[in-house]
């Protein structure tokens, strides 16, 4: 998927199911920091949103982190 397309999905998503909003964005900070390794199904529950939409949501945000490793702090590794 072109990343102008997938990030288009996920401010869709973040829309959608108002992931924005300070305390669900809390939350998700602190589900994805946990340090347990997370599954697409385990955040679509918890966050009562389809699996389809968790898994672009998440993969949005695991390119992120590729990128900022890769680009923004190549030598913090």
């Amino acid at each position: 998927m072109e990343l102008h397309i997938h990030k288009e999905k996920f401010e869709k998503i973040v829309k959608k199911y108002k992931l924005d909003d300070i305390s669900r964005a809390e939350k998700i900070s602190k589900f994805l920091t946990s340090g347990d390794e997370i599954s697409y199904k385990e955040f679509a529950k918890e966050f009562e949103m389809s699996e389809k939409d968790s898994q672009v949501f998440l993969s949005f945000i695991l390119k992120g982190i590729k990128f900022k490793e890769e680009v923004i702090d190549p030598n913090n590794k």
